[in-house]
């Protein structure tokens, strides 16, 4: 299989699901393209076309937590795809621990773990001078509007 766009829509709908990003949140990280080739060159082409048809069949169910849960999350299943697909994400590596690959400068700076922890990653990002002397918002702070 090719890194045509075969299953790139499929892509950015289970990565919204697993993450709890929306599809434009991931868009916006300039990654969708990246992280998909990634896949494609690092998992056998069977996987990748048996896990996206899982996907597409999942996204059309009603209980999709559930079918995600029992049928993409156990690393039995589909070789961890699911599990590689959210640490692709939040991290920007591909796979766990000191053999753990970072796939570009790029990937760590739009990781999806700076915008859950509402921070920003070191060197990259930073968020203005002097704005460190200001108390950080909260969601649901409005004082500051």
């Amino acid at each position: 299989m090719t890194t045509t766009t075969k299953y790139l829509k499929e892509f950015v709908q289970i990565s919204s699901l697993l993450t709890g990003f929306s599809e434009v949140e991931l868009e916006a990280t300039g990654m969708v393209k990246t992280y998909f080739k990634t896949i494609v060159e690092r998992t056998e082409g069977s996987i990748v076309e048996k896990f996206f048809e899982r996907t597409a069949a999942i996204i059309q169910q009603a209980d999709r937590k559930a079918a995600i849960r029992s049928q993409l999350i156990p690393d039995s299943a589909y070789q961890g795809l699911a599990k590689k697909i959210i640490i692709l994400w939040y991290e920007g590596n591909w796979g766990v621990g000191p053999s753990a690959e970072v796939i570009s400068p790029q990937s760590y700076v739009q990781g999806l773990m700076w915008l859950a922890a509402k921070t920003h990653p070191s060197g990259a990002k930073q968020p203005g001078f002097a704005s460190w002397a200001e108390p950080p918002l909260s969601k649901t702070d409005n004082s500051k509007k």
